[in-house]
């Protein structure tokens, strides 16, 4: 099983419902204790589709809507007082007025998830992008992240030269934040630029090394097991920036 069919197993069943057969359901698991990818991507799946869960399970039945079509089923019924024809054909009428209602909300959630969901993007699309934003209103102007995802620095050489609390950026022109920045200064090295995270369940190519590799003087990338980083330098040599960390896990 490779990762690309796993996670579509897990997005079309987030939560291992009892239609899958044991086979798939066997191969997906096994795949996913040895690929920490899919793992995080499938946490983010499936925290995705609880949340989802949660805000329809909250949402109201417009008030009426349920007298209304009562009201219009009785209207349409025969007007026979007894009989078993009549009750029958009443019934019958609610059922696929019921069926209906049915259909109509869930191509309403269906729109609204479309809506909301998040896609995924290319790690070019996401430097050219963020580097746009960043280079257009200054990194202290940026809006605070808003937590989206849990966004944690976890090599202290990174942590020593980034700003201390993150910028969020909006790419995809949904609600949320899609990328969490940091600043990054090095004086001794006369650098300066940011550092973009981003969970590797909403990047599509996620690069494969552990490692900062450049694929010009202006951008560099690489991934964990939860985020794909991006460095987009603004000042300052990035290869002598990657030259220092070579070597060593960044």
């Amino acid at each position: 099983m490779d990762c690309q069919t796993a996670l579509q197993m897990i997005e079309m069943h987030p939560h291992e419902v009892p239609g899958w057969r044991s086979i798939d359901r066997d191969a997906v698991l096994e795949h996913l204790a040895e690929c920490p990818l899919c793992q995080s991507a499938a946490a983010e799946i499936r925290e995705w589709d609880s949340r989802l869960q949660a805000v329809m399970t909250a949402v109201p039945v417009p008030e009426g809507v349920r007298e209304r079509l009562l009201s219009q089923l009785s209207k349409s019924a025969p007007e026979v007082a007894t009989g078993l024809k009549a009750r029958t054909a009443s019934r019958r009428m609610l059922k696929w007025g019921v069926i209906g209602l049915s259909l109509s909300l869930a191509l309403a959630v269906g729109m609204v998830f479309w809506w909301i969901a998040p896609s995924q993007m290319l790690t070019a699309e996401v430097e050219t992008s963020a580097e746009k934003i960043l280079r257009a209103r200054p990194f202290d102007q940026q809006p605070a992240f808003d937590g989206s995802f849990t966004a944690v620095i976890t090599d202290s050489r990174w942590g020593k030269v980034c700003s201390a609390q993150p910028r969020g950026l909006d790419l995809d022109q949904r609600a949320g934040h899609d990328v969490a920045v940091y600043a990054v200064h090095i004086p001794s090295q006369r650098f300066s630029g940011w550092l973009v995270l981003v969970p590797v369940s909403r990047i599509s190519d996620v690069p494969e090394s552990p490692v900062p590799v450049a694929a010009n003087y202006q951008f560099a990338s690489w991934s964990d097991e939860k985020y794909v980083f991006v460095c987009v330098a603004d000042r300052g040599s990035l290869e002598k920036l990657l030259k220092q960390f070579s070597g060593e896990a960044a």
